[in-house]
Parts: C-alpha cells; sequence; structure tokens
C-alpha cells in the first residue's frame, strides 16, 4: 500500500511539473476535438515529407523577419494575420510540435507573447509519435480561416534598452552553443546551451536541469536570449512552463541585435 501511495505521489507530481506537456495518447484522443489545433513547427518541406496526420504546417521560421534584425518577430498584426488564415484562433487548444522541441518552444513563447492561454507541447515530438505507431501522413490540413485577436503580453519580451538596464541585477542566460558565447556574450551571462537539457527530443530529468541551473535562483528575474530567439523561445518554456520560474522575460533581439 505504501508503495502505490508513494507512486501516487510521484505520478501526480510528475504531471504538475509538465502541465504545459501533452503525452502522445492524451493528444491522439483529442486530436478530432473541433476545437484542438495541431501545429507542426518545422519546416514547409518536413512538413510535406511526413506529419502527425491532422495537424498543420506553420513554419517558425516564417513567423520572424530577415531585416532590420534576423529572427525577430514580424509586426503583431501579420502574426494574428498567419495563424488566423492558417485556422489557429486565441481561442483555440494548440498543441504544437517539432523535431526536438526547440522550434515548438519558440512557438510556444510567440502564442504566449500573443496572449494565448491554452497552448501545450507534445511530449518526445515526432519521435514519439512515430514510436507509438501514430497515424502520420504526407497530405497537407487546412483549416477554414479564423480570426485570431492578439492581446499582447508585453511582460515577457524585453529590448536591448531594458536588458542594458537590468545586467546588474537580473540573471541572463545564453542558450547558444559554448563555442559562440566564448566568442562574445552579454555581460555576466550564463552559458546554458540548449541542447545541454536535451536529450535527443526530450527533457533531461527535471532535476538535472534543475542543476543546470544552479547560478539562476528562481527568485531573480531571468531575461533569455541566443542568437536569433529560436533557442532562448524554447529555454522559456522550460523555465516558465516545467521548472515555474515565476519572472521570465526573452531578449527578443537577441545576440544579433545587442551588437548592432
Amino acid at each position: 500500500m505504501k508503495k502505490y501511495i508513494l507512486s501516487l505521489i510521484v505520478s501526480v507530481f510528475s504531471l504538475a511539473i509538465n502541465a504545459q506537456y501533452i503525452s502522445v495518447d492524451a493528444l491522439s484522443k483529442s486530436i478530432k476535438d473541433a476545437n484542438v489545433v495541431v501545429i507542426d513547427a518545422r519546416s514547409a518541406a518536413d512538413y510535406l515529407k511526413t506529419h502527425i496526420d491532422g495537424a498543420i504546417g506553420i513554419d517558425v521560421i516564417s513567423l520572424c523577419n530577415n531585416t532590420p534584425v534576423e529572427g525577430t518577430l514580424k509586426p503583431v498584426s501579420e502574426l494574428a494575420s498567419i495563424f488566423g488564415k492558417n485556422g489557429v484562433s486565441d481561442n483555440s487548444k494548440i498543441v504544437i510540435y517539432c523535431k526536438t522541441g526547440v522550434n515548438a518552444g519558440r512557438m510556444y513563447w510567440i502564442l504566449k507573447y500573443l496572449g494565448c492561454e491554452d497552448v501545450s507541447i507534445l511530449e518526445g515530438q515526432m519521435d514519439a509519435w512515430f514510436a507509438a505507431r501514430k497515424p502520420i501522413t504526407k497530405n497537407a490540413k487546412k483549416l477554414a480561416a479564423t480570426t485570431f485577436k492578439a492581446s499582447v503580453n508585453q511582460s515577457i519580451f524585453v529590448d536591448k534598452a531594458y536588458v542594458k538596464s537590468k545586467l546588474s541585477s537580473a540573471v541572463l542566460i545564453d542558450s547558444r552553443k559554448k563555442e559562440d558565447y566564448d566568442a562574445g556574450h552579454i555581460g555576466n551571462a550564463l552559458n546554458i546551451p540548449s541542447e545541454s537539457i536535451l536529450i535527443g527530443s526530450k527533457l533531461k530529468p527535471v532535476a538535472e536541469i534543475t542543476s543546470l541551473l544552479a547560478k539562476a535562483p528562481k527568485d531573480k528575474e531571468i531575461i533569455l536570449y541566443c542568437k536569433t530567439g529560436i533557442t532562448a523561445g524554447f529555454m522559456y518554456f522550460v523555465l516558465k512552463s516545467v521548472l515555474k520560474y515565476p519572472n521570465v522575460k526573452v531578449y527578443e533581439g537577441a545576440y544579433l541585435d545587442w551588437k548592432s
């Protein structure tokens, strides 16, 4: 009986930690719900090769600019138009996936920035769906266009001026690879490469990730950045939604903007 109770407590605790994750089984049971929208955040080419049956394709890169700073977000009105034209409303139950979780994490942050409440990421990504032998297809999914009403959450978005004002008080985390960090970084930023918290397409155990973040206490303001915003968005998902850090922001301009 004691073992059963302990197992139950561990299971509940695990579910609480991973509240913004959705399992393959849970998604396969809900994917036909009319209000559920599954988004494949990989490239259009990868989407057309094979994808989850029922998923639409929105390449996360299509939400970003090439200039003046590569990787920065398109205007809010344009983002809302892209999602609306693809059948995604701000009230949809949104599930995102990609290959490793990085693109999905970036899109997760974008949707949170736009004010969406019900957003989840598929645990294990496309690999987990394949492994479970769930339905896949090459046929593109088209949803009827709808209205996406953005309600911008400015509190999770910061610019260069804000970062400069917080260099001595906030904890900055650079999620680029070590060689990029060593070539130049912002202030006293910690280097926690996004791949260091992953094993393939799955997150490392929470205890391991927490250890990596030992120098970033939860009572501090955390500002994330990378090169173009991709891995910083993924790190936002991990810190905010998995580890429950209360005050996490993304420097959207990223290191390219800092150097300009």
